[in-house]
């Protein structure tokens, strides 16, 4: 491990269109080894990986953003299996199967403090660029509780959720917009630039 540096582990092969372009075949074998390089590789390289994923939001509504990608999702089956597979190509073919062609974008939200919403509200989430734009395929969400309520006759209000969407992978690598509609009322907006992600 010594005198290896993050950037031999994080740069990953020239490819990304080549996950999709794969379909159901066998991966090659520089993107399966590299995935179990990061998995393998010391906290701080798979840390440095994976911030790479991160998108920061001028909205105050939203915390944060991460963006699975299928090169990252590779990476994370990786992790999951210790970073061996035995026959590595065939096994990582099929762990990567269902996620083939997805984009799945992950972000914690926050919602106004005037709402004192007690249960989730409706969330709508939408990937757009300059081309299109369009609804996610399949949302996921956990509420974020706010403090203990201040009466026994109360309930907890939701401050908050972890929206996780998956998307049709898009076609262009450029800078994409997610947008979160909450209940129809407002929306928040954060910046996923698909350019700087391998």
């Amino acid at each position: 491990m010594l005198g290896r540096t993050v950037d031999t582990v994080v740069a990953p092969p020239r490819r990304q269109a080549g996950l999709a372009e794969a379909g159901g075949g066998l991966l090659g074998d520089g993107l399966v080894e590299f995935a179990l390089r990061v998995a393998r590789g010391s906290t701080a390289e798979r840390v440095a990986f994976h911030a790479g994923y991160r998108s920061a939001s001028a909205d105050p509504g939203v915390d944060h953003v991460s963006v699975i990608t299928e090169l990252r999702r590779l990476v994370l089956l990786a992790e999951t299996h210790g970073g061996e597979w035995r026959d590595a190509r065939a096994a990582a073919a099929e762990a990567l199967a269902p996620h083939r062609g997805r984009l799945t974008v992950e972000a914690r939200i926050r919602f106004h403090p005037k709402n004192g919403y007690t249960s989730l509200p409706r969330l709508d989430v939408h990937l757009g660029s300059t081309f299109a734009v369009q609804p996610a395929l399949e949302v996921r969400t956990e509420p974020i509780d706010g403090p203990e309520p201040a009466g026994p006759g109360d309930r907890r209000a939701i401050v908050g959720a972890v929206v996780e969407a998956t998307f049709a992978a898009p076609v262009a690598r450029t800078v994409h917009t997610l947008v979160v509609y909450v209940d129809n009322v407002y929306m928040l907006l954060a910046t996923i630039d698909l350019t700087r992600m391998p």
